[in-house]
């Protein structure tokens, strides 16, 4: 047998699942905040990399321009090559280490989300 609900009883009910609602949205926003936060940190990081490879770019055509012969030219074209492999390696493990980072931040902030909003009080 089902318990009727009075007015009092209706009102806690309304103001219970009120709040549960509340602590839902703002843990989504929180998650939310930290998807973003993670999105401008690697979008940044890889902005910074491209000014530095359009500068490295740049440079080694500045460089090969003021070459005299050939096998000077060669040994600038051949130290450009590796100045940018070298960075290029150097930004790829940059770019991942700081993957794990955000992808580390923002599962715990998806999982501290989680959590909040299924603490939900009945």
């Amino acid at each position: 047998m089902t318990k009727k609900m009075d007015a009092a009883d209706t009102q806690e009910y309304v103001t219970k699942h009120i709040a549960n609602s509340e602590k839902v949205v703002e843990s989504a926003i929180e998650f939310n905040a930290a998807c973003f936060k993670s999105y401008e940190a690697m979008g940044k990081k890889i902005y910074d990399n491209y000014v530095s490879n359009v500068a490295a770019a740049f440079d080694g055509v500045k460089a090969l321009n003021k070459t005299n012969d050939i096998s000077e030219f060669y040994k600038v074209a051949t130290s450009n090559m590796a100045s940018s492999t070298e960075r290029f390696t150097d930004q790829t493990k940059g770019l991942a280490e700081l993957s794990g980072k955000l992808m580390k931040e923002t599962g715990e902030a998806g999982r501290l989300a989680y959590s909040k909003s299924f603490s939900i009080n009945m």
